[in-house]
């Protein structure tokens, strides 16, 4: 296994400056970033600007977490799952990340 395929549990707050490299490299600015319990989905993103991740992404596989960082980023952009938002999706993150490890 290579170090960014490894399962590792990261600090909130270690997983929030990812949130914030990413953020740069999209070219958008989240209003706030919040990680906290969540039932059944991943991410969020708010109309707003805020964006919430599942506390249980954190013991996720790096390369997976950043998959689901940049969608939901990509969401301040563009708000649905179109073509324009998967084209974007594409650009940032290879389709082998986007699905979950078993």
């Amino acid at each position: 296994m290579t170090p960014s395929t490894k399962t590792r549990i990261a600090p909130a707050t270690h997983f929030k400056r990812r949130v914030e490299r990413w953020a740069a490299k999209i070219g958008v600015r989240p209003k706030r970033v919040f990680v906290q319990a969540m039932r059944g989905k991943w991410a969020s993103c708010s109309t707003a600007g805020r964006v919430y991740f599942s506390s249980d992404l954190l013991k996720e596989p790096t390369d997976f977490q950043d998959s689901v960082i940049a969608h939901e980023l990509i969401h301040l952009l563009i708000p649905n799952h179109g073509a324009l938002f998967k084209s974007f999706l594409d650009a940032y993150v290879p389709r082998r990340s986007l699905r979950r490890p078993r």
